[in-house]
């Protein structure tokens, strides 16, 4: 039987010390905190299993810039891959190096498929695993193409998005690959590929003349669909997100909506009161300037009065003295017209000095009335003041402390959701130019065009036995496992995946088609070695008991069961020549750590490792 080990994986680069895992046969567990590099791991693994992306670029990795993965097959043939972290080719060195140095110099290795070439990663990987120079199906209308390591490589590697998805596990979601992926698998259940199809006659001229179109289209098709399988989404799944981001909008505009009000009020109230401080605090200035401006007036009265007592006291005395000629016109005593007007009567002098003096007294009583209501007028303003300013300090500390945060993280929210739904739209766009390039090809190239089945085409089809021995393997893991109502498992075929107790395996919760899709990923390689179906002879699994540390619900929960416990368990049972590595967040009960490779992440720089890289 051949099958694939994998048994190292590291980073290099230039003064950095090696960031490294090893691996044994059997179960291997990476377990520990988030953040600390266990999903990189697993993209890494993929990429050095051929995708064609760069690998993710993460703080931590910077200064290294060489990826090595080691493997060895089930008959004792051993390959090490180099690879720089920017993608490209392979150097390929046939015995199992970890930090030591080659002993031969390197072969290349082309890290895209091609049937023609057997300098290629894919054609080596697949003559580990005992696959060498099989044929899948491409389209309905019966075209072929060869069988690529990246067929098997999404059937033993699920990353933590693709393991919760509502989609297929064999599918990627992309309609474009459907028919080739279900194809492979149906190599891997059957040990058939597709050699015996013949599909339908070309069109040379038509094909001549545009042949230039179609390899522009394919170039088109594929970057897109890069783009696409780096995403990992699956187009039923992002309109779902987008009609529960577009929901989630709605509700956090109208939360927005209400929390603007209340800041509204807030902003109201505080404008309010400031405008009362200003008016106030202007009244009072006023005040204060007419009080001063009184103030001098009184003593300009006083001023009056005491010049006007002076005339007066100084008449008066001069009413009782002896009688003298006029000061003013010397007319003698006997000559004076007292009943005439002259400026010398100081009689009229002194009455006038009076009446002017009462006046005056008047005015000023009127003045201090005056003055007397202005500061009792001022004393009510400060009071009212005080209150205004306090009121402001009010406002001003609920606006600091309450509102303005509320508002802030509201519209935070509201931006985080806004930027997601334009995201899934940009990836809906691609996948709508998708669409319409491959019709485009289609028109140009009827035969490879994805067409519904006619007189001349047929779907794949599998053996229903075969279908249902594979589901009661299914069944049978979920029941160890004690997975909840795990019963009449049957393989849907219009769906291309399980119904379990007669519900929909997608239509669980996310945590359920975790632990479902890893029953399913692990069944399929229990199932193909127990009956010595070729099969990569390795699992790698991100976050399958997400149930446990992050369920979506209470049906979705299945804290406080044993799940747990017996899923670990009935790994520890399987074959040796098994390799499975399962990436989680919660450390495997104290039973595995002596029967298993478990390698664990703390995140504290003080305890154990810290994480993938080391010095994180």
């Amino acid at each position: 039987m051949s099958g694939i080990i994998l048994r190292y994986l590291a980073y290099f680069g230039p003064e950095r010390t090696p960031a490294d895992l090893s691996f044994e046969p059997g179960l291997n567990v990476i377990c520990g905190a988030s953040e600390t590099g266990k999903t990189f791991v697993v993209e890494s693994i993929d990429f050095m299993l051929g995708q064609g992306a760069p690998v993710r670029d993460i703080p931590e990795r910077h200064g290294y810039d060489r990826v090595r993965l080691a493997l060895q097959s089930d008959d004792g043939r051993q390959l090490t891959l180099d690879r720089s972290v920017e993608g490209g080719e392979f150097r390929a060195y046939e015995e199992l190096l970890e930090r030591a140095l080659p002993e031969a110099a390197p072969k290349t290795l082309r890290w895209r498929h091609n049937a023609s070439h057997r300098d290629t990663l894919s054609h080596v990987l697949l003559s580990f695993a005992g696959l060498p120079s099989k044929v899948l199906r491409r389209n309905l209308a019966g075209a072929t193409r060869s069988l690529s390591f990246r067929d098997m490589a999404r059937l033993c590697v699920v990353n933590e998005e693709e393991i919760q998805g509502r989609g297929s596990p064999f599918l990627s979601g992309q309609y474009t690959t459907a028919t080739s992926e279900y194809a492979a698998f149906k190599l891997l259940l059957t040990g058939v590929d597709d050699s015996a199809l013949v599909g339908a006659e070309t069109l040379p001229g038509r094909r001549e003349q545009d042949a230039g179109k179609i390899e522009l289209l394919d170039h088109m098709i594929d970057d897109l669909e890069a783009e696409l399988d780096e995403k990992g989404s699956e187009e039923a799944e992002l309109d779902d997100q987008l009609a529960r981001l577009n929901n989630s909008i709605r509700q956090q505009n109208e939360a927005l909506a209400t929390t603007q009000k209340a800041l509204d009020v807030i902003l109201e109230r505080r404008s309010a009161a400031a405008t009362e401080i200003r008016s106030t605090a202007a009244r009072v200035a006023e005040i204060d300037e007419l009080v001063e401006r009184f103030g001098l007036l009184d003593r300009h009265y006083q001023t009056d009065l005491d010049r006007l007592a002076a005339i007066h006291e100084s008449g008066s005395l001069f009413v009782h003295l002896e009688k003298q000629p006029c000061p003013l016109c010397g007319a003698a005593p006997g000559n004076q017209h007292l009943d005439t007007d002259c400026e010398g009567n100081t009689e009229a002098i002194v009455t006038a000095a009076e009446a002017e003096m009462v006046k005056i007294a008047r005015l000023q009583r009127e003045l201090e009335d005056t003055t007397n209501s202005l500061a009792v007028e001022r004393q009510g303003l400060l009071s009212g003041l005080h209150d205004a300013r306090t009121a402001y300090k009010a406002s001003e500390r609920e606006l600091n402390d309450i509102a303005s945060p509320a508002v802030l993280s509201e519209r935070a929210s509201y931006n985080v959701l806004v930027s997601k739904r334009a995201e899934i739209l940009a990836i809906l766009d691609k996948v709508e130019r998708l669409k319409r390039l491959t019709a485009h090809r289609a028109d140009l190239d009827p035969e490879q065009a994805e067409v519904e089945p006619t007189s001349s085409g047929a779907r794949t089809q599998v053996s229903k036995t075969v279908l249902n021995e594979f589901a009661q393997t299914v069944e049978r893991i979920l029941q160890e496992w004690h997975f909840p109502n795990a019963t009449r498992v049957f393989f849907d075929e219009a769906k291309r995946d399980f119904q379990i107790a007669g519900k929909d395996r997608g239509s669980t919760g996310k945590g359920l088609r975790a632990i479902t899709h890893a029953a399913v990923k692990i069944g399929l390689m229990e199932f193909c070695r127990e009956r010595s179906l070729p099969h990569p002879g390795f699992v790698v699994l991100d976050s399958p008991l997400l149930a446990y540390w992050k369920p979506e619900g209470d049906e979705d929960d299945l804290r406080g069961s044993d799940l747990k416990e017996m899923f670990y368990s009935y790994l520890l049972g399987l074959r040796q020549d098994n390799q499975l590595i399962i990436v989680e967040n919660e450390h495997p009960p104290d039973s595995v750590l002596d029967r298993a490779n478990v390698t664990v992440f703390t995140k504290n720089p003080h305890q154990g490792r810290y994480g993938f890289f080391p010095g994180a």
